[in-house]
């Protein structure tokens, strides 16, 4: 099932058929937003073993990914700039990105050598 958000119910009945475009553009960015989430948790996960990736929000304007745990001893801006120097040398090379398990049931994704995230989300 997909969800689709509209300006209007005008026009529109329950049961009735639809056409619509995907914004090709739009998806694109919003699909590396949401694969570029995954890729930070999976990061701040290796860097930082005291925290796990529990939520995400990744769209243009409002990224972020939240994080349970305890933080071993560093400062924000030690993390920052070791998370910095890690997503270059990540990002410098081709990076494969899957699919893994059941599409109905147990689908995730898994970013290189990271562990697979359970997620329906649109990915690059």
């Amino acid at each position: 099932m997909v969800d689709h958000f509209v300006d209007s119910l005008a026009g529109l009945s329950v049961g009735g058929t639809y056409g619509f475009a995907v914004d090709s553009a739009w998806r694109r960015l919003n699909s590396v937003y949401h694969s570029s989430g995954h890729l930070i948790a999976g990061l701040v996960e290796s860097l930082q073993h005291g925290l796990t990736a529990v939520a995400g929000h990744q769209w243009p304007g409002e990224a972020r990914v939240e994080f349970e745990g305890q933080a071993e001893d560093c400062s924000f801006d030690g993390l920052a700039t070791e998370l910095s120097r890690h997503l270059g040398e990540l990002l410098s090379k081709p990076i494969e990105v899957k699919v893994t398990g059941d599409p109905y049931s147990s689908r995730a994704i898994q970013i290189g050598d990271f562990p697979p995230i359970p997620c329906g989300g649109t990915h690059v």
